[in-house]
């Protein structure tokens, strides 16, 4: 998973770049399997720098939170239309 990192990214598209929707996402933020985001002091927009972004893609590569447990990503199935 080659995933380029910006300077910053909201949280939806931090998820789409993790491959998961937005409130998957969120719930594995509250499991502790990633880490929280970090809020603008001026707009308390939730958003993730460069190094929240590499962490959140090293534990979806290693399938390793960051709260040290294991965790299993299913891949998204294809539905027929």
């Amino acid at each position: 998973m080659s995933v380029q990192t910006k300077a910053v990214v909201t949280v939806a598209e931090m998820a789409r770049m993790c491959g998961l929707s937005r409130s998957r996402f969120y719930q594995l933020v509250e499991a502790g399997v990633f880490p929280p985001p970090v809020y603008c002091v001026a707009t308390r927009r939730p958003m993730y720098d460069e190094e929240l972004q590499k962490i959140c893609l090293e534990v979806r590569r290693r399938n390793c939170g960051v709260n040290g447990r294991p965790v299993l990503f299913y891949s998204r199935g294809h539905r027929p239309p």
